[in-house]
């Protein structure tokens, strides 16, 4: 005879099982399709403010090498603190890695030229070691956090970044048994784009010239990095 209190724990049993699967797969699911389509803020950026995204528990993360740090990089970051109620500016280091120029020299370009402007106030910015993602839920745990990468456009960076995402999206869950933080892109003012880290440094290892190579790098960083950028990436003569 079929006890009807053992089939109303079966019932219930299979019912909760079946519920959590749904909810693994909906939110593994949601975790494909930010991978598979991106959130991308193009040119020309909405100036208005977002006021869901500028609440004292708003805090946005915009990690790179800056090496170095460039016009394109100010004016995203510009933007981001427009939008935001904070914006951290975070400068990659590996440990193991023997820099010519180190991350902390790169930090303090920054924090020159964004002492210079008047719509940086709520950007800090930190050199960090560890997993961004670690150290962002570590220093931040109480805030809505979000992710920003600057790229030239999806056409031209899209495919190193979904690689990295890839990677920022799983190895929280895996490393650290975390929920990733999202990420957005920030497409660059059409002005910039030409402008790479890659290009100041090859114009100040080809170029003789002091006078000639400030020159340029005028057109390249803020005037108020033009000499320190010059002094750290010209090689010794």
């Amino acid at each position: 005879m079929i006890n009807l209190q053992d089939l109303s724990n079966v019932s219930f049993t299979l019912w909760i099982f079946s519920l959590t699967i749904i909810i693994m797969l909906y939110f593994i699911g949601s975790l494909f399709y930010s991978i598979l389509f991106p959130t991308i803020i193009s040119f020309p950026w909405d100036e208005q403010i977002d006021k869901n995204h500028k609440g004292e528990g708003d805090c946005v993360i915009m990690a790179g090498s800056f090496n170095p740090p460039h016009r394109g990089h100010y004016a995203m970051l510009e933007y981001l603190s427009k939008r935001h109620a904070h914006v951290v500016c975070v400068v990659g280091k590996n440990p193991n890695k023997k820099y010519l120029v180190t991350p902390e020299d790169r930090a303090e370009l920054l924090k020159k030229a964004l002492a210079s402007s008047s719509n940086a106030g709520n950007i800090t910015v930190e050199v960090v070691s560890d997993y961004i993602w670690r150290y962002a839920k570590k220093q931040h745990p109480k805030k809505n956090l979000i992710f920003y990468r600057g790229i030239r456009s999806w056409e031209k960076d899209g495919h190193e970044e979904r690689a990295l995402q890839i990677l920022n999206t799983w190895g929280p869950m895996v490393i650290g048994w975390t929920w990733p933080i999202p990420t957005r892109y920030l497409a660059g003012q059409p002005k910039y784009n030409h402008i790479s880290s890659t290009l100041i440094r090859n114009i100040l290892e080809t170029t003789d010239s002091a006078v000639a190579a400030k020159k340029e790098l005028s057109a390249l960083v803020p005037d108020s990095t033009v000499e320190q950028v010059w002094k750290l990436y010209s090689p010794p003569k």
